[in-house]
């Protein structure tokens, strides 16, 4: 639950030893062997990839193919014969691109017209220009996207010249990578007992029957045994509407001793939302509402569970050989546990996803990546995310099947790159602005929206955390007064909306919060007055 841990960190951050590898040869050393192996076999023009040294994978195909042209791309028609003819025929001057689409209707003489258009400097630059516009209608525009398109045998009715100077390049990208991938190597590493914290992590349910009295708001906290799966909502359960004209107070679930309200997913080291950062936070003093160190517990709540069972189901089709993967994009009001509780909700479940072929999960967050191997049980870190990108690309192009997990609260710049063979679920906030472009590749991705809070599920969590608290001892029994804590709780609900980080945050973060609000307010075209009295109505 966002909001709910030491100095709410994890709310300010929304918004293996490597095996030695082998120093790969510089950029500007390809090998004449190299440059044979990709040059097509019978070269008509003077087209060849060479080896320019500053090539990527992220290198647009336009610059890669005509590079060797001159600048002509940019160059007038005059300028492109007095460079290569001396004169100008007395033709009419036009730039380059425009007479490539018509020659004749900028050049009536018909000698003057072949004896440029059967120039080599010209033939090149019509033929790689004529690469570009066929590549970019199929939307293919750096070598990253032509490497994916001509591994998959996607890309149909290109010149041979063009595939063998993008190959060439392509041998160069590759080359730059590896080079950046063994330079890069401090930044990426194994973190130990990473893997064993998030599948050992421990499950508690959090539940209402007549059994708690009115000190815990008639609700009681039940560990399950380490090692054994939880009883959750299901599928129905967990897709059902709630009823507007009846507060919702739980469900009951075959295996659980009262209504299930709200349940908790403990790892020792914490989740990839804190960077796993539980052993740091939790030395500093939690600035809460109930001053409870929430950094190892993810509150998963029915919505949490919804998703996972959406994403499953895509999972097991994907798998079965059904049909292809399709991502998916978690939609919802920032500070309501998108990350940090269907994040991590989504780690777990794919950590113990019964058929062995998921062998990888990779999750993205904050510009960084943690890639969980299941059968070595192990978890590298990388500090760069174009690194894991790579790591990730390379896997798929070996038929090693994989899942991602992007949050986006910090940055999407690479979620372009993913390779299309995996799964993946983004997890942003409602801004499209963070999801407009990958949604535009992938025309096939389905939104997954999170409902806000219900009044069940804070109670849930003030119980959850008041319980915790007595049982480390950091509390006494006699001093707890959960009703008094709700009437406060339920206040801030009522002032800034039922959003965990900010109404179970500190004082200092909630009184922010309110000015925030304050501040939108007085921007609406109507009256602020009018405005402030719809607040005015209790929320249900």
């Amino acid at each position: 639950m966002e909001g709910g841990g030491a100095k709410r960190t994890r709310d300010e951050m929304e918004g293996e030893a490597v095996a030695p590898v082998e120093q790969a040869p510089a950029r500007d050393q390809v090998t004449a062997a190299t440059v044979a192996a990709v040059r097509p076999v019978a070269v008509r023009h003077d087209v060849v990839a060479r080896a320019s040294g500053r090539w990527t994978l992220d290198s647009s195909v336009k610059e890669v193919l005509l590079e060797d042209c001159g600048g002509l791309d940019d160059m007038r028609l005059h300028d492109f014969l007095m460079k290569y003819f001396k004169r100008t025929f007395g033709v009419v001057d036009t730039s380059m691109s425009v007479f490539m689409d018509d020659p004749s209707v900028c050049v009536s003489d018909e000698a003057v017209l072949g004896k440029i258009t059967n120039s080599s400097p010209y033939r090149e630059y019509k033929t790689m220009r004529e690469g570009v516009d066929r590549l970019s209608a199929i939307e293919i525009f750096s070598l990253r996207q032509w490497a994916r398109a001509e591994a998959a045998n996607e890309v149909e009715d290109v010149d041979i010249h063009v595939k063998g100077k993008l190959n060439g390049a392509l041998v160069n990208a590759k080359r730059s990578e590896e080079a950046m991938r063994v330079g890069n190597a401090h930044s990426v590493k194994v973190i130990d007992g990473v893997y064993d914290s998030v599948f050992n992590a421990r499950w508690s349910y959090v539940v209402r029957s007549d059994t708690y009295d009115k000190k815990w708001l008639g609700m009681g906290v039940l560990d399950v045994a380490p090692g054994e799966q939880p009883h959750l909502w299901s599928e129905v359960q967990a897709d059902a509407l709630y009823d507007p004209e009846e507060p919702w107070e739980g469900d009951e679930v075959p295996g659980v001793s009262g209504k299930l309200v709200m349940a908790t997913l403990k790892s020792q080291k914490g989740w990839p939302y804190m960077l796993f950062s539980a052993d740091e936070v939790q030395k500093e003093k939690a600035e809460s509402l109930t001053e409870y160190n929430a950094v190892c517990d993810a509150y998963i709540r029915r919505e949490n569970l919804r998703a996972w069972h959406i994403v499953k189901k895509g999972l097991v089709e994907w798998l079965d050989g059904v049909k292809s993967v399709h991502p998916f994009i978690v939609i919802g009001t920032p500070g309501i546990g998108k990350s940090f509780a269907t994040g991590s909700l989504l780690l777990y479940q794919m950590l113990h996803y019964k058929p062995e072929w998921l062998k990888v999960v990779a999750y993205f967050v904050e510009g960084r990546a943690y890639i969980f191997h299941r059968e070595e049980r192990r978890v590298v870190y990388y500090e760069e995310q174009a690194v894991a990108v790579d790591e990730v690309e390379e896997m798929a192009r070996k038929g090693v099947k994989g899942y991602i997990i992007f949050d986006m609260g910090a940055s999407g710049a690479t979620i372009e790159h993913l390779p299309r063979s995996w799964g993946i679920v983004l997890i942003s906030s409602p801004n499209v602005k963070n999801f407009h472009e990958f949604a535009k590749q992938r025309q096939d991705t389905l939104p997954i929206y999170m409902n806000c809070y219900k009044d069940a599920e804070f109670k849930a969590a003030l119980v959850w955390e008041r319980q915790s608290q007595l049982e480390k001892k950091q509390i006494k029994l006699k001093d707890i007064n959960l009703e008094n804590i709700w009437k406060a709780l339920d206040n801030r609900i009522y002032m800034v909306g039922p959003v965990p980080r900010y109404v179970l945050g500190s004082e200092a973060t909630f009184d922010e919060r309110v000015e925030e609000v304050k501040s939108a307010l007085e921007l609406v075209s109507f009256d602020f007055e009018y405005c402030m009295s719809g607040m005015g109505r209790h929320h249900a």
